[in-house]
């Protein structure tokens, strides 16, 4: 009796820290969300779609070089370190070195990528690679592993707080003093040079700078996650390749107009994101133990990912061009009928967000690149094939089907993965066990 009750205590406890830790996540996504939306809002307005469209632009193709950057460590790191927690100094002071070392040679990737595709655009080629600074100071997101991997997103939270706040207050001056679009192009490396300065120190605060580097882990890990890094650039192939060709095919106008309906379209994620990356260590160490109570918690998270986002979906359907109205002005309206397709997207996107959990624990991560790039492939082909005929309207259907084949039909694709489709279809069943379950957690 006593057993029993000591395992339901700590049960509770767990529940409370992945809420607490959660939290954290979404008070810091919340705070940016507001504020980006609200300072990116009247940056908007002030640059006007075209110049909008020209940092957006910009901003498309670094994207590339970011996925590449990043090596598809994120989630394989926080794996490691909560099955192999001794090996923690070495994991980051190993991922750290690779990351920094990809970091520039992707800035020099977008440098010279930028160059072949608008030879003769110097505003963008320098708007281009204001921003892709970013993607060196980034590195230092490597320390949010631990954090992650110890549910202590609280100091994450407070680095993202702090370097939000003094970005926000260099946007506004540069709105009072006019500034061109160059300035604004600066904010994202300012940014990102910031949170690595305060992570770095919370880093040496709580656990003090001692990593190892070993290569001989690092190709290790390499093996583990250069699938993601295949995944992650088909991703940021449907999720980019709109924007780009909008801009070689009709213009930087359009851009600022899909970029408008996309902001306000993915402005929700940050709820579902901080859920999933808060019940990543646990489900995966849930695994290692009992599989059958990790598949039971994994649907009752893809049942709650999925009836969260069609409730989001169906309030921005209805309300998009007020939200639209109110956040760019009526010299944004084109972007409604895009907001009302690209919100259903992002609901899709989030579902294969939460599979990440399962391909880990299962050890499938080689298929997940497969039918991505299936995905990204096809998104690319119809894009090629819409836009031209049908501009921003047909880049978002293009992106919705495209986010729903790779959410929902592409595991079926493969023997090896047709289980996901298996336990996302009893997700459904598991509405009692979900609302019982909140109900407890929130009475304790």
């Amino acid at each position: 009796m006593q057993e029993e009750r000591v395992k339901t205590h700590n049960k509770i406890m767990r529940h409370k820290k992945f809420l607490k830790n959660t939290s954290w996540m979404m008070f810091s996504n919340i705070y940016s969300m507001v504020l980006s939306l609200v300072v990116g809002a009247l940056s908007a307005r002030f640059l006007g779609p075209s110049n909008y469209g020209l940092l957006n632009y910009g901003s498309s193709i670094i994207s590339f070089f970011t996925t590449v950057s990043r090596l598809g460590m994120d989630s394989v790191i926080v794996a490691e370190m909560v099955r192999n927690p001794e090996k923690e100094n070495t994991y980051l002071g190993t991922a750290l070195t690779m990351r920094l070392i990809a970091s520039v040679l992707s800035f020099f990737g977008v440098w010279g990528i930028v160059l072949v595709l608008e030879p003769g655009n110097v505003l963008l080629q320098t708007v281009t690679v204001l921003q892709a600074i970013a993607i060196i100071f980034q590195s230092t997101e490597v320390l949010n592993f631990w954090f992650n991997a110890h549910l202590e997103m609280k100091y994450v939270t407070i680095t993202k707080v702090i370097a939000l706040t003094l970005v926000a207050a260099w946007r506004i001056s540069l709105l009072a003093k006019e500034a061109s679009v160059e300035w604004f192009a600066m904010s994202a490396s300012i940014q990102a040079l910031v949170c690595g300065i305060c992570i770095a120190a919370f880093f040496i605060k709580k656990k003090g700078m001692h990593l190892k580097i070993d290569f001989s882990e690092g190709k290790r890990i390499f093996n583990s996650s250069y699938h993601f890094i295949i995944n992650g650039l088909a991703v940021t192939l449907y999720t980019q390749i709109d924007r780009i060709m909008l801009g070689k095919f009709v213009n930087e106008e359009a851009v600022g107009f899909y970029a408008a309906a996309s902001t306000i379209a993915v402005m929700w994620e940050f709820v579902p994101t901080a859920i999933v990356d808060s019940a990543n260590p646990l489900l995966i160490g849930l695994y290692k133990k009992d599989i059958k109570k990790f598949e039971e918690k994994f649907q009752i998270l893809l049942l709650g990912i999925t009836v969260l986002g069609m409730c989001v979906s169906l309030a921005f359907t209805v309300f998009g061009k007020l939200a639209i109205f109110i956040l760019y002005g009526e010299e944004y309206y084109a972007a409604v009928p895009v907001l009302a397709i690209l919100i259903w997207s992002t609901a899709f996107a989030m579902i294969g967000t939460a599979r990440a959990i399962w391909i880990i624990s299962a050890g499938k991560n080689k298929y997940t690149k497969y039918y991505t790039m299936i995905g990204a492939v096809m998104n690319a082909v119809l894009n090629a094939l819409i836009i031209p005929k049908f501009g921003i309207v047909g880049a978002a259907c293009t992106t919705l089907f495209s986010q729903l084949f790779i959410a929902l039909f592409a595991p079926m694709l493969f023997k090896e993965t047709r289980e996901f489709t298996r336990i996302y279809v009893g997700c459904f069943r598991k509405v009692p066990e979900a609302v019982k379950m909140l109900k407890d957690t929130l009475n304790k």
